[in-house]
């Protein structure tokens, strides 16, 4: 291109003279450092709705996330924005000041994009997930319903099996293992939750109010429902190790019903024909909504094997399995947070700061 083909800007000073370097003239005076984008996003929506925490959900984040984002912006300001009060948040003077201009600023972010033509619709990512059927049904599926609220671009397809997915040749992106770990170094897996394991029946088997009830007293007033599979890695998935602990022969546990299938033992025990060995994630839902109930609730044993998130190194890097790994170690944290008993008591989180 020659020199009289390129485009001329006039100086900032406006005295018409062209510049010939092809560059945009100087600003008149340049910009003040602005905070990050973040930091000034989780302060409109916070001081908007009030809560860090309903800016969390809002942000698809976590309520700590929005805690550091406020911080790094009251550093950067040199004062606080909001007084923590007993009823909640409320902004303070300098928090007062600067609201209106930056949700404006927002409010003209969003006016621009609709300025563009719309993107054609992007076709939904299927995401494929292998899972153990007990897990899937009693903890998974029940808390999809909050991954699909966040991401409504991802179509969620679960493959239940008893036997372990081949991650490398078969069609699975993630799987939920029930492990020790060791998974191998061309898989990378994640620690979701550890399991304790308790008995716990139908609140309708119990005469007495649950912590009442002595250890003792398991194989003389409750039917212990047997598991027909022995987990030899998990010795207190059977009956003989707590029976033994409170000097019951374990033949007294031999009479009881059997089953292969985990979640036919815990829908006997719902359905109060018995006791079960109740995993710690399998059984949360129920204490807490009280379709089951803990008579020993100190009574609670660990078990060596815990739930993993695996997918290949290579899988672990698409963006469906990115945010399906993370909404899953998020749920299990914040359910771990949050003091989950085997009373069926789930402690309230922390107030906001």
């Amino acid at each position: 291109m020659s020199l009289d083909n390129q485009k001329t800007w006039p100086h900032a000073e406006g005295k018409g003279e062209a510049r010939r370097d092809g560059a945009p003239p100087p600003r008149a005076a340049r910009r003040k450092r602005l905070p990050p984008l973040k930091a000034l996003k989780a302060f409109e929506s916070a001081a908007r709705l009030g809560s860090f925490a309903r800016a969390a959900q809002e942000l698809f984040v976590t309520q700590t996330a929005v805690s550091h984002q406020i911080k790094l912006l009251e550093e950067h300001l040199g004062g606080l924005l909001f007084e923590r009060l007993p009823s909640g948040l409320a902004l303070t003077p300098q928090g007062q000041a600067i609201y209106p201009s930056i949700a404006a600023g927002f409010e003209h972010f969003e006016a621009a994009m609709t300025l563009l033509p719309r993107p054609a619709k992007v076709a939904a990512q299927v995401l494929v997930v292998s899972a153990l059927p007990s897990f899937s049904q009693e903890w998974l599926i029940p808390r999809l319903v909050d991954f699909r609220a966040r991401w409504p671009d991802i179509d969620v397809l679960i493959e239940t099996d008893y036997k372990m997915a081949d991650l490398a040749g078969g069609t699975a992106d993630v799987a939920i293992r029930f492990g020790r770990g060791g998974f191998g170094e061309d898989l990378r897996a994640d620690l979701l939750s550890t399991e304790t394991v308790t008995p716990v029946c139908s609140p309708s088997l119990l005469k007495r109010q649950p912590g009442d009830y002595e250890p003792s007293e398991v194989a003389h007033d409750f039917v212990l429902l047997n598991s027909s599979v022995r987990m030899v890695h998990e010795p207190w998935m059977s009956w003989d190790l707590w029976l033994e602990e409170v000097g019951v022969e374990p033949m007294d546990a031999a009479t009881g019903p059997r089953f292969s299938d985990p979640l036919l033992i815990l829908r006997t025990a719902i359905a109060g024909r018995g006791m079960a060995l109740g995993r710690s994630m399998l059984v949360r839902d129920h204490l807490q909504s009280g379709r089951l109930v803990a008579p020993f609730p100190d009574w609670v044993k660990p078990i060596l094997s815990s739930y993993y998130v695996v997918s290949t190194v290579e899988k672990s890097r698409l963006e469906r399995v990115t945010v399906f790994r993370e909404w899953l170690l998020e749920i299990a944290a914040r359910e771990a947070a949050g003091g989950f008993n085997a009373r069926g008591v789930v402690e309230a989180e922390p107030a906001e700061s």
